[in-house]
């Protein structure tokens, strides 16, 4: 009677070999993945602010002007703790029973317009972002002073916050802001872009922190006129940091990003809030005649000054 030999198997050496094998091949293909990941993530980012962009430009087809940074309520409190840009273009992001149940005389903490400021967004939100709801009740439910965050902020110029104009107030350098389009008290409409609505940043990314428990910096933020803007005086995804800072107030505020922040001493209205996003090498922005295109962070700074002023009269290059 013969005896039929069974199959040998895989020697343990030869098992090795094939993992190891599969080992490279994973180590090949993800970097790929990741790549196509985020190529995935940065086209709905896009999609998004060309969206914004579009309700911001529906906006002014209605109203015959831009949207409202927001105001400064200075017989109650100065700081421009109100309804910023983002919550009138609400019903031109298809939003409108949240718009309806907002107030816009007042405050926007203290509990008012609680869902407006607890509600997300999924068109202000980049999915390079994780967005969370800041300073939530010691039990996790939506207190007074809840936020929440967005991934995007119109442009306040070439300025600090205040768009003051105040010579040397960093120490570096006397800006000339060359016009805002957004600014706070006041609305304006697409006639004072007249460096061309091509030319001309109108929004653009912020970046956000994870911390629920606490304020923990103004940007991201945006649903406060005190939030709603970012400053061209500083390039996109910059470390640096002046004078007025960042407001935030730890060092660590926005881990994710990497940002160098402090208090900033003369409060939000000196602070210069940079573009920033978790894209890889820049950022994302939508210019005045609704066009979205990608802003390398290694810009000339003086070019990015130019686009980001509205009325500077700078000559870009192409």
């Amino acid at each position: 009677m013969l005896l039929r030999k069974s199959p040998a198997g895989f020697t343990l050496v030869e098992l090795l070999v094939v993992i190891a094998i599969i080992g490279v091949l994973i180590a090949l293909l993800l970097p790929a993945v990741q790549q196509a990941r985020e190529a995935a993530r940065r086209t709905q980012c896009i999609s998004n602010i060309k969206n914004v962009a579009l309700a911001i430009h529906n906006y002014h087809d209605t109203y015959r002007n831009l949207p409202y940074l927001g105001f400064a309520t200075s017989d109650t409190h100065p700081d421009g703790d109100t309804v910023s840009w983002y919550g009138r273009v609400l019903p031109f992001l298809e939003q409108n029973a949240l718009y309806e149940t907002m107030n816009f005389n007042g405050r926007t903490n203290d509990g008012n317009n609680k869902l407006y400021r607890s509600t997300s967004l999924s068109v202000m939100s980049c999915p390079s972002e994780n967005m969370t709801v800041g300073e939530r009740n010691g039990d996790g439910t939506i207190g007074n002073y809840s936020h929440q965050r967005s991934s995007y902020a119109v442009c306040v110029g070439n300025t600090n916050y205040a768009q003051d104009n105040a010579n040397n107030w960093d120490g570096l350098w006397t800006y000339n802001n060359g016009g805002a389009a957004f600014q706070m008290n006041r609305v304006h409409n697409l006639s004072a872009v007249t460096d061309g609505t091509s030319n001309t940043v109108m929004l653009g990314e912020v970046p956000t922190n994870q911390n629920e428990s606490g304020w923990q910096g103004g940007y991201g933020a945006v649903i406060f006129s005190n939030n709603g803007g970012f400053t061209g005086y500083l390039t996109p995804n910059t470390r640096s940091s002046v004078d007025g800072g960042r407001q935030c107030w730890n060092p660590n505020d926005f881990p994710a990003h990497k940002i160098p922040c402090h208090k900033s001493g003369g409060g939000w209205q000196s602070a210069t809030y940079a573009a920033f996003s978790m894209h890889p090498g820049g950022v994302s922005v939508g210019n005045f005649d609704g066009s979205v295109s990608f802003v390398p962070e290694t810009i000339d700074i003086w070019s990015w000054r130019g686009m980001t002023s509205t009325q500077g009269g700078e000559v870009l290059a192409n």
